[in-house]
């Protein structure tokens, strides 16, 4: 059981690490904060990339993909941390 435990929360941060990053690219590249949204969709991302190819330089896209990155990274290991302390204080009681 533990096994499949790890293996949802590993597969649940990776998809939310996947959100974060096409969101923070999405924002980088419209210049728009989007609030109380936790994801875009591919084509709503794929536009912006579109939109964006020509206005955008080679070294701003690269920074924002590392900003991106950065971000979605940031944000699994967040979720990882907490879930394994919650685990932890979940097993001790």
């Amino acid at each position: 059981m533990a096994m499949v435990e790890q293996l949802d929360l590993e597969d649940w941060a990776w998809q939310v690490a996947a959100d974060v990053y096409r969101l923070n690219l999405f924002c980088h590249l419209t210049g728009q904060t989007v609030s109380r949204r936790s994801a875009v969709t591919e084509e709503e991302l794929t536009r912006a990339i579109r939109s964006s190819f020509t206005q955008v330089n080679d070294a701003a896209y690269r920074q924002m993909i590392k900003l991106a990155t950065d971000a979605a990274l940031e944000a699994y290991d967040r979720a990882v941390s907490r879930n394994i302390r919650w685990s932890r204080t979940r097993r001790a009681n």
